[in-house]
């Protein structure tokens, strides 16, 4: 077994820490359009607004568990570096989703496509890094040496 050091861990903390400011912001902008809107606590419906604005915080919090999955598997088992520069896509890409679907239902999809590419491609590191282990753990190859020496000899 590997101890983790912090140092190892900090990108995808970074990234999931500005996440959380991300989730306390949208969270904040549903309370301002309930206000300007006039929907009383606790309904739900109402303005259009407000309705858009409620449900493009309600994604985010549905797909929170999902990038936070992605983020920290890729980020241990393949790069953490690559997995803090595809995490910060994705807060971008909520967004651009987030503005979006304030705005209309049809604004949202630029930013929700570029999140889904985004968390396609964790999920595509994660796997990679995944069988890198398993490859070093059980048959001692080390894939990241080997992939090293083929391009030192191009």
């Amino acid at each position: 077994m590997t101890a983790i050091e912090l140092e190892a861990i900090i990108y995808p903390s970074i990234v999931t820490l500005l996440a959380a400011f991300q989730l306390t912001h949208f969270a904040r902008r549903v309370g301002f359009a309930r206000k300007k809107c006039n929907v009383p606590y606790p309904q739900m419906t109402g303005d259009a607004t407000f309705e858009r604005t409620l449900r493009a915080q309600q994604n985010t919090l549905e797909f929170f568990p999902v990038f936070m999955a992605c983020l920290w598997m890729s980020g241990l088992f393949f790069n953490q570096g690559a997995s803090a520069v595809t995490g910060m896509v994705y807060i971008y890409s909520r967004q651009m989703y987030f503005s979006g679907y304030s705005q209309s239902v049809e604004d949202r999809i630029p930013g929700f496509k570029l999140g889904v590419k985004c968390l396609m491609l964790m999920l595509g590191m994660s796997v990679c890094g995944f069988i890198m282990t398993l490859l070093h753990m059980y048959y001692g190859i080390d894939l990241d040496l080997v992939v090293r020496s083929w391009f030192k000899l191009i």
